[in-house]
Protein backbone atom coordinates (compact mmCIF):
# COMPACT_ATOMS: atom_id res chain seq x y z
CA UNK A 1 0.00 0.00 0.00
CA UNK A 2 1.35 3.79 -0.83
CA UNK A 3 2.92 5.04 2.54
CA UNK A 4 2.56 8.37 3.82
CA UNK A 5 6.19 10.31 4.27
CA UNK A 6 5.55 13.38 6.56
CA UNK A 7 8.26 16.28 7.21
CA UNK A 8 7.54 19.51 9.72
CA UNK A 9 8.92 22.98 8.81
CA UNK A 10 11.07 25.14 10.65
CA UNK A 11 10.88 25.69 14.26
CA UNK A 12 8.59 22.28 14.69
CA UNK A 13 9.58 18.90 15.08
CA UNK A 14 7.76 15.41 14.95
CA UNK A 15 5.39 15.50 17.56
CA UNK A 16 3.81 18.48 15.55
CA UNK A 17 2.28 14.88 12.89
CA UNK A 18 1.25 12.77 16.39
CA UNK A 19 -2.81 12.80 15.96
CA UNK A 20 -2.18 12.59 11.95
CA UNK A 21 -0.48 9.02 12.73
CA UNK A 22 -2.99 7.83 14.39
CA UNK A 23 -5.22 8.50 11.00
CA UNK A 24 -3.40 6.30 8.91
CA UNK A 25 -2.92 3.36 10.46
CA UNK A 26 -3.89 1.08 7.73
CA UNK A 27 -0.69 2.00 5.18
CA UNK A 28 3.01 2.37 6.42
CA UNK A 29 3.47 5.93 7.85
CA UNK A 30 7.43 7.86 8.55
CA UNK A 31 7.70 10.85 10.13
CA UNK A 32 11.05 12.14 9.29
CA UNK A 33 12.66 14.52 12.18
CA UNK A 34 14.83 17.97 11.16
CA UNK A 35 16.68 17.59 13.91
CA UNK A 36 16.16 20.93 15.40
CA UNK A 37 14.86 19.22 18.98
CA UNK A 38 17.19 15.76 18.89
CA UNK A 39 19.52 13.98 16.22
CA UNK A 40 18.32 14.27 12.69
CA UNK A 41 16.27 11.40 11.10
CA UNK A 42 15.60 11.81 7.84
CA UNK A 43 16.52 8.18 5.96
CA UNK A 44 13.05 6.88 3.68
CA UNK A 45 12.88 3.44 3.47
CA UNK A 46 12.28 1.48 0.00
CA UNK A 47 8.33 0.61 0.33
CA UNK A 48 7.53 -1.83 -2.97
CA UNK A 49 3.83 0.63 -3.05
CA UNK A 50 5.82 3.62 -2.79
CA UNK A 51 5.57 6.77 -1.01
CA UNK A 52 3.24 10.11 -0.62
CA UNK A 53 5.67 12.72 0.55
CA UNK A 54 3.50 15.39 2.60
CA UNK A 55 5.28 18.79 3.86
CA UNK A 56 4.75 21.13 6.12
CA UNK A 57 6.28 24.71 4.75
CA UNK A 58 9.67 24.29 4.63
CA UNK A 59 9.45 20.28 4.66
CA UNK A 60 7.50 20.17 1.60
CA UNK A 61 10.85 21.90 -0.44
CA UNK A 62 13.24 19.42 1.32
CA UNK A 63 10.83 16.57 0.20
CA UNK A 64 11.17 18.04 -3.05
CA UNK A 65 14.61 17.99 -3.30
CA UNK A 66 15.06 14.45 -2.28
CA UNK A 67 16.23 11.51 -3.95
CA UNK A 68 13.12 9.61 -3.60
CA UNK A 69 10.20 8.68 -6.80
CA UNK A 70 7.43 10.16 -5.10
CA UNK A 71 4.18 8.41 -6.29
CA UNK A 72 2.86 12.12 -5.14
CA UNK A 73 3.67 15.06 -2.92
CA UNK A 74 1.19 17.05 -0.59
CA UNK A 75 2.25 20.72 0.73
CA UNK A 76 1.04 22.77 3.27
CA UNK A 77 2.13 26.68 3.69
CA UNK A 78 4.13 25.30 0.93
CA UNK A 79 7.09 27.41 -1.06
CA UNK A 80 9.46 27.01 -3.72
CA UNK A 81 10.78 30.54 -3.02
CA UNK A 82 10.67 32.14 0.37
CA UNK A 83 12.26 35.61 0.30
CA UNK A 84 11.74 38.72 -1.94
CA UNK A 85 14.60 39.49 -4.22
CA UNK A 86 15.38 41.21 -7.52
CA UNK A 87 11.86 41.77 -9.09
CA UNK A 88 10.23 39.92 -6.49
CA UNK A 89 8.35 41.52 -4.02
CA UNK A 90 6.26 38.72 -2.52
CA UNK A 91 7.81 36.96 0.04
CA UNK A 92 9.68 37.64 3.30
CA UNK A 93 12.20 40.06 3.66
CA UNK A 94 15.60 39.18 3.87
CA UNK A 95 16.73 41.08 6.60
CA UNK A 96 13.68 39.46 8.69
CA UNK A 97 15.63 36.14 8.64
CA UNK A 98 18.98 38.04 9.33
CA UNK A 99 17.47 39.30 12.69
CA UNK A 100 15.93 35.76 13.79
CA UNK A 101 19.79 34.23 13.28
CA UNK A 102 21.32 37.32 15.15
CA UNK A 103 18.52 36.32 17.89
CA UNK A 104 18.92 32.86 17.96
CA UNK A 105 22.40 33.26 19.71
CA UNK A 106 21.13 34.95 22.87
CA UNK A 107 17.58 34.11 23.10
CA UNK A 108 16.35 30.62 20.95
CA UNK A 109 13.22 30.02 23.03
CA UNK A 110 12.28 33.25 22.07
CA UNK A 111 12.62 33.32 18.43
CA UNK A 112 10.64 30.26 18.48
CA UNK A 113 7.93 31.47 20.63
CA UNK A 114 7.36 34.95 18.32
CA UNK A 115 7.54 32.52 15.42
CA UNK A 116 4.83 30.09 16.31
CA UNK A 117 2.35 32.69 17.84
CA UNK A 118 3.00 34.17 14.12
CA UNK A 119 1.71 31.01 12.76
CA UNK A 120 -0.99 30.82 14.29
CA UNK A 121 -0.10 28.66 17.96
CA UNK A 122 0.53 29.47 21.24
CA UNK A 123 2.79 26.28 22.29
CA UNK A 124 6.63 27.48 21.98
CA UNK A 125 9.08 25.05 21.58
CA UNK A 126 8.66 21.62 22.31
CA UNK A 127 11.97 20.47 24.36
CA UNK A 128 14.78 22.09 25.06
CA UNK A 129 17.49 23.04 22.13
CA UNK A 130 21.12 21.88 22.17
CA UNK A 131 24.06 23.29 20.16
CA UNK A 132 23.35 20.79 17.33
CA UNK A 133 19.73 21.92 17.40
CA UNK A 134 20.50 25.57 16.82
CA UNK A 135 22.85 25.10 14.21
CA UNK A 136 20.23 22.98 12.52
CA UNK A 137 17.89 25.92 12.91
CA UNK A 138 20.53 28.44 11.57
CA UNK A 139 21.72 26.43 8.67
CA UNK A 140 17.88 26.15 7.51
CA UNK A 141 17.01 29.88 8.25
CA UNK A 142 20.14 30.69 5.78
CA UNK A 143 18.46 28.10 3.26
CA UNK A 144 15.24 29.41 2.99
CA UNK A 145 17.15 32.88 2.50
CA UNK A 146 18.55 31.30 -0.76
CA UNK A 147 15.91 29.05 -1.42
CA UNK A 148 14.63 28.88 -5.35
CA UNK A 149 13.62 25.83 -6.29
CA UNK A 150 12.79 25.00 -9.92
CA UNK A 151 10.89 21.96 -10.97
CA UNK A 152 13.38 19.08 -11.55
CA UNK A 153 11.64 16.79 -13.66
CA UNK A 154 9.54 14.11 -13.53
CA UNK A 155 7.40 16.25 -11.18
CA UNK A 156 5.51 13.92 -9.03
CA UNK A 157 1.35 14.58 -8.69
CA UNK A 158 0.96 17.87 -6.21
CA UNK A 159 -1.75 19.02 -4.08
CA UNK A 160 -0.74 22.20 -2.23
CA UNK A 161 -3.20 23.16 0.24
CA UNK A 162 -3.16 27.29 2.13
CA UNK A 163 -4.29 29.51 4.36
CA UNK A 164 -5.39 32.74 2.96
CA UNK A 165 -4.52 34.36 6.59
CA UNK A 166 -1.24 32.30 6.38
CA UNK A 167 1.06 35.39 7.83
CA UNK A 168 4.84 33.66 7.37
CA UNK A 169 4.03 32.64 3.57
CA UNK A 170 1.52 34.77 1.18
CA UNK A 171 -1.08 33.32 -0.74
CA UNK A 172 0.58 35.09 -3.80
CA UNK A 173 3.56 32.97 -2.90
CA UNK A 174 1.55 29.27 -3.34
CA UNK A 175 0.38 30.79 -6.10
CA UNK A 176 3.37 30.92 -8.07
CA UNK A 177 4.33 27.32 -6.56
CA UNK A 178 1.30 26.17 -8.37
CA UNK A 179 2.76 27.59 -11.60
CA UNK A 180 6.03 26.66 -11.12
CA UNK A 181 4.73 22.64 -10.44
CA UNK A 182 3.03 21.46 -13.61
CA UNK A 183 0.09 19.34 -13.38
CA UNK A 184 -0.48 20.77 -9.03
CA UNK A 185 -3.61 22.17 -7.89
CA UNK A 186 -4.02 24.47 -5.10
CA UNK A 187 -6.79 24.14 -2.69
CA UNK A 188 -7.46 27.52 -0.49
CA UNK A 189 -9.13 27.56 3.15
CA UNK A 190 -9.98 31.16 4.53
CA UNK A 191 -8.13 30.19 7.88
CA UNK A 192 -5.38 28.39 9.16
CA UNK A 193 -2.41 30.58 9.71
CA UNK A 194 0.40 28.99 8.41
CA UNK A 195 -0.03 25.65 10.85
CA UNK A 196 -3.12 24.54 8.27
CA UNK A 197 -2.40 20.72 9.11
CA UNK A 198 -2.46 21.48 12.99
CA UNK A 199 -5.06 23.97 13.02
CA UNK A 200 -7.43 22.67 10.51
CA UNK A 201 -6.66 18.23 10.82
CA UNK A 202 -9.86 17.02 9.65
CA UNK A 203 -9.80 19.12 6.86
CA UNK A 204 -6.55 18.44 5.52
CA UNK A 205 -6.76 14.99 6.22
CA UNK A 206 -10.18 14.86 4.59
CA UNK A 207 -7.74 16.72 1.47
CA UNK A 208 -5.12 13.95 1.40
CA UNK A 209 -7.46 10.34 1.50
CA UNK A 210 -9.16 11.98 -1.68
CA UNK A 211 -5.62 12.87 -3.21
CA UNK A 212 -4.92 9.05 -1.90
CA UNK A 213 -7.52 7.89 -3.67
CA UNK A 214 -6.94 9.61 -6.85
CA UNK A 215 -3.39 7.64 -7.25
CA UNK A 216 -4.66 4.36 -5.79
Amino acid sequence: MTGLVLLHGWGYGPWAWTAWQAEFVERPVVVLDAGYFGPPSLAVPDNPDGWVGVGHSQGFAHLLEMNVPWRGLVGFGAFLRFCRGPGRDTGAPPELLDAMLARLDTDPADVLRRFTRRCGQEASCHAPLDDAGLKRLRADLRYLQALDLGPRPPIPLTLLAHAADDRIVPLDLARETKERLPGAWLEVFDKGGHVLPFSRPADCLRLVREFLRELE
